[in-house]
């Protein structure tokens, strides 16, 4: 500062010496131009430029003497200055109306306001440890970061916003680093924001999920019993949160909720869904609702769009279940029915002529199921690889012929002249790809789980063909989606749409049996998920050629792989009494596909409710989940990053080891199935 102030009375002597110094001398030019114009034109010796020269010489004796007192004065001022603002800033910085400290690099404290040891709530704080009295806030960063960023800190039952940055001084008595941090309180902000956050609305749209099936199934003198009591479990639930529900459709509703008084429904988990299935007027199916809830939004519009989005996923999944949607993402409730078949064969029929119309307009169409594909997105692949090449449309499979787990089905279509060059890898498949490429996907709706990721996103025209229930990295865009959660199978979806794809029949017995085998796998030999539809699909099967023997064949085990899996039974391990958990130690490349039959197997243990299987492939950990009905894999599995359905599903860990991730499963059990609060088990989330 003494520098600083130095300099400017330094400017301010050279610039009024200078001022004097050029009027002296224009003074001087002028006068002596004057007499030398007098003597020249001889007009004698001119008073005017003698005077003109006096008053040169006076105006310099005059400059100097006023720069000299300019400049002794300006030196009084400034240094009068200098200690004001000194003082000014001393005073300031102590009645900082925020807790500060200066504390050097190590942390220890130097100086403190009045502010900050009320804060802490106590004296004599100097050369004590800032980290010792705020453990949890990491002071370093306030060194190491060049421009650290304000965070937030909670300390004895108060929100503060600390700051904190580096300061390199200079000065007499100090040379070093110190580092300023202070406090400002965010409390009563935070209170008033909740405040208006509690007085949010909540959006909840809700929607009876088998309304036709229900009253179909009702006598008709019921129907308005049935109806009553219906309205009656929705306002009632309504008025548990203090809400009001508008009924505006025979089959819809909207509620709308304060959000601090919606909290409690949310932690009681919607118990509206099993007070409707209470319902009984006659009718056989007991009835479901979906509910939709968004909240959280910036606008009341956006909270209504996010419970529209929330019904969707909840649809998708099967309904029978609530899904609050928000800025951050879902959270799901429910989801403890069987579904209930409700596609309709008109709907199937404009589905295949749509499909149709979009690939007799594409140059060449790729169909590409999930990674590590199996009977199911194989046989409907085959299916759709027919039927399009049976109006002469080029198309290809996209699949690895090497990891996957229908190769026994691989094989004898391999040996077929067409397959063996139209089943392409990724390379193969980029190189097909133009402007007007369709891609089918088929039996995953989930980007993250495709055979071949750069083929989806290098593709601009998507159809969607899946039957699993909804998740939430859904492929968005897409031109036609076909998504039915209520079908027991891929292959029954494609069985159905070439029906009404193609004029007449065909497929070979084999690819028949193909599309046969993937409904027999994912129904468990048509004892799972099986609704009238599926047999439907079967029967047609069986009349165009497809072989149940030959189809049985296919998954019969030999001797060896039959010992491997009696080998993880027999160290099931029995968990809350109906739930049987296995590890498998078998690292052979059809591993998944013994864990997934073992996991079958055990459901044929008597009391055995639930079976989960686990082992660790290519150092990830994979979990094959299954049930009968009464327990939801799905959602278990949807905790550790996984999916699929009610009774099978099935998750992949990374950076996991056996141990945990047996932890971390049996903690996703306990919270769902008995509401028990989450373990904390430090593991990493990311799964394929």
């Amino acid at each position: 500062m003494a520098d600083k102030n130095n300099s400017i009375v330094s400017l301010n002597r050279r610039n009024s010496f200078w001022r004097g110094a050029i009027a002296a001398f224009v003074l001087f030019i002028l006068g002596t131009a004057t007499l030398i114009f007098s003597l020249v034109w001889k007009t004698g010796i001119s008073v005017l430029g003698i005077l003109e020269l006096l008053l040169a010489a006076a105006v310099s004796v005059y400059g100097f003497i006023v720069s000299g007192r300019s400049r002794s004065k300006l030196r009084e001022e400034l240094e009068n200055l200098t200690f004001c603002m000194e003082y000014t800033t001393k005073a300031a910085v102590a009645a900082f109306p925020s807790p500060m400290a200066v504390t050097g690099v190590n942390g220890s404290i130097q100086w403190y306001n009045l502010k900050f040891e009320d804060m802490v709530g106590r004296k004599g704080l100097f050369d004590e440890f800032f980290q010792d009295i705020f453990s949890e806030l990491q002071f370093s960063r306030f060194i190491e970061d060049e421009n650290p960023a304000p965070v937030e800190y909670s300390y004895k039952g108060r929100e503060y916003l600390v700051s904190g940055r580096a300061v390199r001084t200079r000065s007499d008595e100090f040379v070093g680093t110190m580092v300023a941090v202070y406090f400002t309180d965010l409390s009563e902000l935070k209170k008033a924001r909740r405040q208006i956050e509690d007085k949010r609305t909540v959006v909840c749209s809700v929607l009876v999920d088998n309304y036709e099936e229900v009253f179909k199934s009702t006598p008709n003198s019921s129907h308005g019993a049935l109806v009553a009591d219906i309205e009656r479990c929705v306002n009632e639930w309504t008025e548990l949160g203090e809400g009001v529900a508008i009924r505006y459709e025979r089959d819809k509703f909207m509620a709308f909720f304060e959000a601090a008084k919606f909290e409690p429904l949310m932690k009681n988990k919607f118990t509206v869904l099993e007070d409707v299935k209470k319902i009984q007027q006659g009718n056989r199916f007991p009835i479901t609702i979906s509910i939709g809830v968004g909240r959280l939004g910036a606008t009341l519009k956006d909270n209504e769009q996010f419970s529209q989005n929330a019904l969707d996923m909840a649809l998708g999944r099967g309904g029978d279940q609530a899904v609050v949607k928000t800025v951050k993402g879902f959270q799901f409730y429910g989801a403890k029915s069987r579904e209930i078949a409700k596609s309709t064969k008109v709907k199937v029929r404009v589905v295949a002529h749509s499909l149709r119309e979009l690939a007799e307009q594409a140059d060449n169409v790729i169909i590409m199921g999930h990674k590590n594909g199996d009977a199911d997105s194989f046989g409907a692949s085959v299916g759709l690889f027919k039927a399009l090449r049976s109006r002469n449309i080029d198309a290809y499979i996209a699949m690895d012929k090497k990891r996957n787990n229908a190769k026994q089905i691989l094989s004898v279509l391999l040996e077929k002249g067409e397959y063996s060059e139209r089943i392409v890898g990724e390379d193969r498949a980029l190189t097909l790809i133009n402007e007007k490429t369709m891609l089918i996907v088929v039996d995953t709706h989930r980007s993250s789980m495709v055979e071949y990721k750069d083929v989806l996103r290098n593709i601009r025209e998507v159809v969607l063909i899946d039957h699993h229930r909804r998740s939430e990295d859904f492929i968005e865009n897409t031109v036609l989606c076909y998504h039915e959660p209520y079908a027991s199978s891929s292959c029954e979806m494609v069985t159905e749409i070439l029906q009404y794809f193609s004029d007449g029949n065909c497929l070979a017995d084999y690819e028949a049996e193909a599309l046969y085998c993937g409904i027999y796998m994912d129904t468990k030999g048509f004892t799972f998920k099986t609704g009238s539809r599926t047999f439907e699909a079967a029967s047609y099967l069986r009349r165009i050629g497809a072989d149940p023997v030959n189809v049985r064949r296919t998954f019969q085990n030999d001797l060896g792989m039959y010992v491997r899996k009696s080998r993880i039974i027999s160290n099931a391990k029995i968990y809350r009494g109906n739930i049987a958990i296995a590890v498998c130690d078998d690292t052979s490349l059809d591993t998944q596909l013994i864990v997934a039959q073992a996991a079958d197997e055990l459901l044929n243990i008597r009391g055995i409710e639930a079976a989960f299987v686990l082992a660790e492939i290519n150092g990830r950990i994979i979990i094959s989940g299954r049930s009968l009905d009464s327990i939801n894999v799905q959602v278990i599995l949807e905790k550790l990053g996984g999916g699929g359905h009610i009774t099978i599903a099935g998750a992949q860990i990374k950076n996991n080891t056996i141990a945990l991730a047996e932890m971390r499963l049996k903690a996703a059990i306990d919270e769902v199935l008995f509401d028990e609060a989450p373990v904390n088990v430090a593991a990493d989330n990311r799964h394929v």
